[in-house]
């Protein structure tokens, strides 16, 4: 049996008691050095986790061998951008059991002082920027790590012509700890190093708080009250991604990868209800066709596009790269292994699922009333999907089918040039049991 563990921040003093009894019942303690230091009087084998994935995965296998009790500690929350989606991969028929920790968005939140049951939430680490939201609209805290520093995230915006006001923590709990919060302008300046930080973006609105708007700091430090937001006055700058809808099917780099054509994409996008600061997963993306257009109109959201052939997956990049999408995130992999990868999102468009409907549908991170669309070419794949909709309490579910036909030019006539058939069914996610 396989425990993991969320150890919150570290400390000994905000592990509750819970957590450390439960430590007391393993017989195999796995973790860094830092983590097991805070149980010295384990009396169980402990192994220290290095810091590359693959060999901590197979320490973790050879204690399971063993049909001990084995403890994974984390830190943080284990739900919360950690080990646990990794551990489910590898380990699905192993019985896990989630214990939960203090994450570090709760800290910073309380050291806030705000609620976050409607914040938005991104990870930069190992990640690129462009998942970041164009335009702040709620409050979102944001994972950094590696070379992705809080200061390259105000850099980030500060490019767009935005100048937020950001809150970041940086070693919370710890005597160290560094919170401040200031305007992206001064943190882009901020020569502390900030690393694994976290931040929390506000949207640009102006409070009553006696503060001037143009002050960006109260003093050297930066240091600002903790409820305090700044309005920036300036206007932001026009960011035009170059996506617009029914983009015609040349302008694409396709390769030999099977893309939706423009007069069914169309369709698609249309019952798939894009908002403009929607957060959006394309399955089975191909060459990026809907990806792209979805990034148009969720111009203040992000796109993830999930492909696991690596032909697409490079045709992604290089149509995302030629009609200059800033908001489009390449996921590799297969859905639903890599679903660790996402956070809520309001919209899911599959245009593959590799014969794991069922799974794609049951576990994608799709919030209460979020859209769902799904294209099929046959009448089997339809049948399943609608009896797998129903059965996992998806709403309002419709189908249409569709057959566009082109008329080519031959000489002084025009001939029929029919498209195959394609089957779109779409859904709202309904209540959770």
């Amino acid at each position: 049996m396989l425990q993991v563990i969320g150890i919150g921040p570290g400390r000994p003093e905000w592990l509750p008691p819970a957590i450390s009894e439960l430590v007391k019942s393993c017989e195999i303690l796995i973790g860094g050095s830092r983590a097991l230091k805070l149980f010295p009087d384990f009396t169980g084998r402990q192994y220290s986790l290095s810091g590359d994935l693959a060999s901590s995965v197979e320490l973790i296998r050879k204690a399971l061998q063993e049909e001990k009790i084995v403890g994974v500690l984390v830190s943080g929350d284990p739900g919360f951008f950690s080990f646990l989606p990794r551990l489910k991969r590898e380990f699905p028929e192993e019985r896990i059991d989630v214990y939960p920790g203090i994450s570090s968005l709760q800290f910073a939140f309380a050291r806030a002082g705000l609620p976050w049951q409607e914040a938005t939430f991104a990870s930069v680490h190992g990640r690129e920027l462009s998942i970041l939201p164009q335009m702040i609209t709620r409050p979102t805290a944001v994972l950094t790590g590696g070379e992705n520093t809080p200061q390259k995230i105000a850099q980030f915006y500060l490019d767009r012509g935005y100048n937020p006001l950001i809150s970041l923590g940086n070693a919370l709990a710890y005597p160290e700890e560094f919170w401040a919060t200031m305007d992206a302008e001064h943190l882009a300046q901020e020569k502390t190093l900030l690393k694994n930080a976290i931040v929390i973006l506000y949207p640009a609105q102006k409070r009553d708080t006696g503060i001037d708007s143009q002050q960006g700091t109260t003093d050297d430090s930066h240091q600002l009250s903790k409820q305090t937001i700044i309005h920036d006055n300036r206007r932001p700058t026009e960011h035009k991604t170059g996506a617009r809808l029914g983009i015609p099917d040349e302008e694409f780099l396709r390769g030999k990868v099977p893309m939706t054509k423009a007069e069914i994409r169309v369709q698609v996008l249309a019952k798939a209800q894009i908002s403009q600061d929607d957060r959006v997963v394309d399955i089975g993306a191909g060459t990026g066709s809907i990806s792209i257009e979805a990034a148009g109109l969720a111009s203040e959201g992000v796109v993830y596009a999930i492909e696991h052939n690596p032909e697409a997956q490079a045709l992604i990049l290089a149509n995302r790269q030629r009609f200059g999408i800033s908001n489009l995130q390449l996921i590799p992999g297969a859905a639903p292994d890599v679903f660790g990868e996402l956070p809520p999102v309001d919209v899911c468009i599959i245009g593959g699922s590799n014969g794991r409907l069922s799974e794609i549908l049951n576990t994608v991170p799709l919030i209460e009333g979020g859209r769902i669309v799904i294209t099929a070419v046959t009448i089997e794949t339809v049948a399943q999907g609608l009896k797998l909709l129903t059965d996992y309490n998806y709403q309002d579910i419709d189908t249409i089918s569709i057959q566009a036909v082109r008329w080519k030019a031959v000489q002084t006539l025009h001939m029929a040039q029919a498209l195959n058939p394609i089957f779109i069914i779409s859904a709202r996610k309904g209540e959770t049991s």
